[in-house]
């Protein structure tokens, strides 16, 4: 037996959910949200709306872009957006856990 959860983040409006933290995860790893769409199969307006909300409603910017072309530009995610990540992680991890062991005590079938 298992249960799913679903975790999301929002003020005015919803912010941050499995598919922000996948991008997010993604520009840490590839530097680009280019290449972070192309890996995820989120479109580039798509992940564009994505940041902008979270950064609007959050208050501050979480990625950072360089310019400077393939070798010397890129996008990364700023130290905030980093424990905005962490943050949700843990909040995923704590849920799940609560929630598989509230699975075990009241639906025991």
């Amino acid at each position: 037996m298992r249960i799913v959860t679903r975790i999301r983040i929002g003020k005015n409006k919803i912010f941050i959910g499995k598919g922000v933290k996948e991008m997010l995860d993604a520009i840490e790893v590839h530097k680009s949200i280019k290449k972070a769409t192309e890996y995820t199969g989120i479109s580039y307006p798509k992940a564009i709306r994505m940041v902008r909300t979270l950064e609007e409603e959050l208050g501050f910017p979480v990625v950072i872009s360089e310019k400077g072309g393939s070798e010397r530009g890129g996008t990364r995610l700023t130290e905030k957006g980093r424990e905005v990540l962490e943050s949700y992680r843990k909040i995923e991890k704590a849920v799940e856990e609560y929630a598989e062991n509230l699975l075990k005590q009241e639906f025991p079938f």
